[in-house]
């Protein structure tokens, strides 16, 4: 997810990321703007939480997601701070299926700066969600992490994900959301390794406009020698500006002394 994927702060591996000029995702945008407009209900986003939307966009519509994230650490290890900007472009390109481009943008930490790796994906709605049977929405979303972006930042070789995202409609405007995934990534010294990805969210809804949630978020499950558990506990909201537009946040607290001690990420989503 353009969204937090919370890493080490001293390692010279980023979350996908990087678009080489802002002209790229302007050009994204001005092609399917173009698409035939038709009446849509409020904007479905992937963030601010962690654990990503079970629905897709609609075919022929484009959505940015673009975050601003700073996290910092106050552990031992690992330490110093990082801001990052992770974008997710998202294209509808048919009735259930999403085209995904996701990049951690513009970094900056301990000294350095630059632009992190791109991510390109693709995402399957595969089942509509029933309250009353009790049968979760369900998606599927297929990533390949790219050894692209400035050399600081970039991670080493191509790292295919694979998440699952299952969400219940409860009563009392409740909601709640599960996502599984594994990914086959690369240490620092090339060796290849699996991880386990794992995220929980129950969501409230206050108002048409307005939501909140909590949740635990884990981007890497894999052991010391892998780099070990990344975990936080989250809490986050959003608002709906109108049915195109939605603002958002989230903040979290390590979960384990492995993982950076806090993280804010505030989001701007908008659909075309």
């Amino acid at each position: 997810m353009h969204r937090l994927k919370m890493r080490h702060l001293h390692s010279n591996r980023a979350r996908p990321a990087q678009l080489h000029s802002a002209g790229f995702a302007a050009a994204v945008a001005l092609f399917v703007v173009a698409s035939p407009a038709r009446a849509l209900g409020p904007i479905d986003t992937d963030g601010p939480d962690f654990v990503e939307s079970s629905e897709v966009v609609p075919k022929g519509h484009f959505q940015y997601e673009i975050d601003a994230t700073s996290v910092s650490n106050g552990r031992p290890a690992p330490s110093g701070a990082m801001f990052s900007t992770p974008t997710l472009l998202r294209y509808g390109n048919a009735e259930n299926f999403e085209l995904r481009i996701e990049t951690e943008g513009y970094i900056r930490q301990d000294g350095s700066s630059g632009l992190g790796s791109t991510a390109f994906g693709l995402k399957w709605h595969s089942q509509d969600g029933d309250e009353s049977l009790g049968k979760p929405s369900v998606s599927w979303l297929l990533h390949f992490d790219t050894p692209s972006g400035s050399e600081q930042f970039k991670g080493n070789g191509i790292r295919p994900s694979l998440r699952s995202v299952m969400t219940w409609d409860l009563p009392n405007d409740l909601a709640l959301g599960v996502m599984p995934g594994i990914k086959y990534d690369t240490r620092e010294d090339g060796q290849r390794f699996t991880s386990a990805i794992l995220g929980v969210v129950l969501n409230r809804r206050f108002s048409e406009r307005i939501r909140a949630f909590v949740e635990f978020s884990a981007p890497r499950i894999a052991p010391a020698i892998d780099g070990g558990v990344l975990a936080s506990w989250d809490i986050g909201a959003a608002y709906l500006v109108n049915n195109e537009l939605q603002l958002g946040f989230r903040a979290g607290v390590a979960a384990n002394r492995n993982s950076p001690g806090s993280y804010v990420l505030f989001e701007i989503a908008q659909r075309f």
